[in-house]
């Protein structure tokens, strides 16, 4: 009983610095495909996600099967700020394209846009928090920003999504992977060299 109550960030302490320099880490995509693995409650689905920056500087997510049947298609930014073009049956649920959502802008780094952050520190990270609804985003680096270490989104007392980017050299991750802590949900993204 204590444990489920237990706060993970009870020992974050308030660290001096610039929460926007996790800025320089923000994926720069221009037109990136990735092999997509998604397991969500059980379920299994591969195929590929296409990053596409769009002319209005919106950034449009096209989820597919290698033979092009959509599983989704959302847009970030542009004239709407989230959009959902399309989903398919089994997966338009709200709490599935909430948990989508969520994910999607903490690996573009939307959170960081409205600007207001704080930095703190826990174990040998720097985690530069950025607060949406009851809801934050960190991304963790280290003490001297140089490196981008992954990010994580949180309540107020428990991480619930935890995010590793791998960077092999350019602006935008090589492979991510993604963890839910609230129910069986990953995805699992490699980018592919065309």
């Amino acid at each position: 009983m204590l444990l489920a109550c237990s706060n993970e960030y009870r020992s974050m302490q308030a660290a001096v610095g610039d929460p926007l320099c996790v800025e320089q880490f923000k994926p720069d995509f221009t037109v990136q495909l990735y092999k997509a693995n998604i397991e969500i409650t059980g379920k299994h689905l591969s195929g590929l996600l296409l990053v596409k920056k769009m002319p209005d500087s919106s950034t449009r997510l096209l989820f597919s099967t290698e033979t092009g049947f959509k599983f989704f298609d959302f847009s970030f930014g542009g004239p709407e700020d989230f959009k959902a073009w399309y989903l398919m049956e089994k997966l338009d649920k709200k709490v599935v394209v909430q948990a989508l959502r969520n994910d999607f802008e903490l690996l573009l780094m939307r959170w960081t846009q409205a600007g207001i952050g704080r930095v703190s520190k826990m174990d040998n990270n720097w985690y530069h928090g950025f607060r949406k609804g009851g809801k934050t985003s960190y991304y963790l680096t280290d003490s001297l920003c140089t490196e981008m270490r992954g990010a994580e989104l949180a309540s107020k007392r428990k991480k619930l999504v935890a995010a590793q980017l791998f960077y092999a050299g350019g602006s935008v991750p090589d492979s991510m992977y993604i963890q839910h802590y609230n129910f069986n949900f990953t995805i699992s993204l490699k980018k592919l060299e065309r």
